[in-house]
């Protein structure tokens, strides 16, 4: 058997340290230009940066309210176990109120006529089951006035937001906030 020598590997020359920063700018210049944004991402860009600002600044445009179910201010019990509102709005003029409510896992929504309108809602996290049907986050429901609201119960817990009467809104709220 015969050895053959292993070729000898010579070390790779290092650059000089300042020829680096050198190229760069002779690097640039062969880079192709970049493209400006069309208007339309230009626009939304400044969009979003405004929104941010306003967002961190706390301010709102006139005539505009926000609010959040993470929000845990104007939360109010319902005096159920397991069951809490949050007011969004009232519209008198329309009968319209539109409210969140949140059951607490296992939790049971009293049965109930809708004698004083329907109310509709879609599911915004969780699971209830209502109306016969297992409702996921992002279902709706509408229930017509003049409907049996019965076996109302969350599994997992959920929150919903949901739209009904003034009238009906009047007789479930609760007076002190939690």
């Amino acid at each position: 058997m015969s050895s053959k020598p292993s070729p000898r590997r010579l070390p790779r020359p290092t650059p000089p340290a300042s020829s680096a920063p050198e190229a760069e700018p002779l690097l640039a210049l062969g880079a192709p230009a970049a493209a400006a944004p069309s208007p339309d991402v230009r626009a939304r860009l400044l969009a979003r940066v405004r929104a941010e600002r306003a967002t961190a600044a706390g301010t709102t445009l006139p005539g505009w309210r926000f609010d959040s179910a993470s929000d845990q201010s104007g939360w109010r019990p319902s005096g159920m176990p397991g069951l809490r509102f949050k007011t969004l709005s009232v519209d008198q003029a329309r009968d319209v109120a539109l409210v969140l409510i949140e059951l607490a896992p296992g939790a049971r929504f009293p049965d109930h006529r809708h004698d004083r309108g329907g109310d509709e809602g879609i599911l915004l996290s969780g699971d209830v089951i209502t109306g016969g049907r297992l409702m996921r986050a992002g279902d709706y429901y509408h229930a017509a006035d003049g409907t049996d609201h019965v076996d109302t119960f969350s599994p997992g817990g959920c929150t919903a937001l949901i739209s009904l009467t003034v009238r009906a809104w009047q007789t479930w709220r609760s007076p002190s906030p939690s």
